[in-house]
């Protein structure tokens, strides 16, 4: 501890003590006949109160001159007021004890009490000293003060805790204070109008307070639907007496309005924002662009969210409330303008994603028709009869000629699916030739004739049977059956080998997204599996063990079970 500064440090786990012997001094004082007495008394209790008080925080270092300042300040008012500067400190005190709406637990229990304390006191005691009221007889003022002496005596030796506890509201004392300032003179007031004794006055008061209380609580709290002071106070508080609700309610129906762009609604809500009467002007930045609304002052708020900066000019000073207010317009109205962006951001995503599926299944279709192509040649070269080999040509090509023509006219028109229809019987007979000479079984047939996308099945089964074909390369003897079973309004067609099976994991996540693998149930059955379930149709694994996979497309159809 420094000789100019006085350290509160060490005096904040004596609180209970110096809170008693305060109120205790003081009371003594208050029943001495001798000035010089009730002097020393008072002069002792600022002393306590010194080592109480709750202005400053126990961490608080006070300079000696500064407080031998105010002991001057304090004796030359008590001098010079006498009875009505111990009146006013009194009251004080009770706004300060009283004030205890923050302290838990036993603590507000002994605030109380000194509140108590001084409020008899400064009833029974200081106020018939000051206009020369007989109050209570001898023996009752007797009792009286031995029983407040006993219960500062017990505040002094209730246990302390180890830390300081001393968190008065301020606003709460400052009420508190002027309510009983206000009240001991509305008693003083109808004791002489109405020249009724002093504590006949005081207990209609306190009769007239405690009506008064009453009413005001059951207007505070909503009852019966109807909206309580509470509410009302509330809303004024948020409002800050500013059209807080109405400005909300715009920039909600700005930010609700997909056809905005992010720069004019910042703008429409900037211009909203300049109606409330503190807001002088909006100064806003986001990336290179940058405008300012309004004037200028020298009271700024700054408000930052990644890459909008906005700073808001006030005609009068922000204080805490009003900057927590503020703080919130500029949150909600940068929230709103963050949304639209990432909004158009999401907008180019889903474009770039939509153009990347689609070229991804193009290629795969180029990759299928490619693969159509080699297996055409192969057999062509490998064949001795030219004649069988011209008419395979002839069948063939102009069927993988119009397959790339739809596959271009997709890619330039970046559709999903060409929509060319033909019926099934004809298309199941043209996929047979078409994987003619690849050693696949090809099974069932065409009971019920109808009109299918043939762009739907050409990608979903050429997918299947080249996943199915891949396997050849680890096992030759992998067997391959298509079968197609057609019945009325039922008709699916399977793809089945005998290789090796999906692991537990695949298979799980199969059709749900991609799978990263070299040998096949990659990106292509994910997407044959949305272009089936976007053309009515389902893509599903039947079954998965080793020497038996198999894959259906089916019609979907919930009252059709296999």
């Amino acid at each position: 501890m420094s000789s100019k500064l006085l350290n509160f440090k060490n005096l904040a786990k004596y609180e209970f003590m110096s809170l008693g012997l305060m109120l205790l001094t003081l009371h003594t004082a208050l029943h001495q006949n001798e000035n010089l007495l009730l002097s020393t008394l008072l002069l002792i209790h600022l002393g306590f109160f010194l080592l109480w008080q709750p202005l400053l925080g126990s961490q608080e270092q006070v300079n000696s001159k500064h407080l031998l300042l105010s002991f001057i300040f304090i004796i030359g008012t008590y001098y010079f007021l006498g009875w009505w500067f111990i009146a006013l400190w009194i009251i004080l005190l009770s706004g300060l004890t009283a004030g205890s709406a923050l302290i838990q637990g036993i603590g507000r229990g002994i605030y109380a009490i000194a509140a108590m304390i001084l409020f008899l006191d400064l009833g029974l005691k200081v106020t018939p000293n000051l206009f020369h009221l007989e109050v209570l007889p001898a023996e009752l003022d007797t009792a009286i003060f031995y029983s407040l002496l006993v219960a500062c005596m017990v505040i002094t030796v209730w246990p302390n805790r180890r830390d300081r506890i001393v968190r008065i509201d301020y606003l709460h004392s400052m009420v508190i204070g002027f309510g009983l300032f206000g009240f001991y003179l509305t008693s003083i007031l109808v004791s002489f109008t109405y020249k009724q004794h002093y504590l006949q006055s005081l207990l209609t008061t306190t009769m007239l307070l405690a009506v008064f209380l009453i009413l005001l609580s059951i207007l505070w709290l909503p009852r019966h639907g109807r909206t309580g002071l509470s509410q009302r106070w509330e809303q004024h508080i948020l409002n800050i007496g500013n059209p807080f609700e109405s400005w909300v309610n715009e920039t909600a129906l700005l930010g609700k309005n997909n056809k905005i762009k992010p720069e004019t609604f910042l703008q429409y809500s900037v211009e909203h924002l300049l109606n409330l009467p503190w807001v002088s002007g909006i100064h806003w930045y986001s990336g290179d662009e940058t405008e300012f609304h309004g004037n200028a002052s020298k009271y700024k708020l700054t408000f930052e969210e990644n890459n909008l900066k906005l700073e808001l000019y006030s005609h009068i000073p922000m204080g805490n409330a009003l900057k927590i207010h503020a703080q919130l317009l500029l949150q909600l109205m940068a929230y709103f303008y963050m949304s639209k962006l990432r909004e158009i951001s999401l907008k180019n995503q889903t474009h770039l994603k939509a153009v990347y599926e689609t070229g991804s299944k193009l290629t795969h279709d180029i990759k299928n028709i490619l693969q159509s192509l080699q297996a055409l040649t192969g057999v062509v070269q490998a064949s001795d009869d030219t004649q069988h080999s011209h008419e395979l040509l002839e069948k063939q090509l102009p069927l993988l000629t119009q397959r790339l023509q739809n596959t271009l006219d997709k890619l330039q028109t970046r559709t999903d699916t060409g929509q060319s229809y033909k019926q099934l019987s004809e298309w199941w007979k043209e996929l047979q030739s078409r994987y003619h000479g690849r050693e696949i079984n090809f099974t069932g047939q065409v009971e019920t004739d109808r009109d299918i996308d043939t762009d739907v099945f050409d990608t979903i089964l050429e997918n299947l049977l080249e996943n199915a074909r891949s396997k050849r390369r680890v096992n030759p003897n992998t067997a391959i059956k298509t079968h197609l079973y057609s019945e009325k309004e039922a008709y699916y067609i399977e793809v089945c080998d005998t290789g090796y099976p999906l692991d537990d994991h695949q298979a799980n996540i199969l059709f749900k997204q991609i799978l990263p693998s070299k040998n096949g149930y990659g990106i292509g059955l994910y997407q044959s599996a949305q272009l089936a379930r976007r053309n009515g149709y389902e893509l599903k694994l039947t079954q998965n063990e080793n020497g038996k996979v198999c894959f259906r497309i089916e019609y979907k159809n919930e009252s059709t079970k296999y």
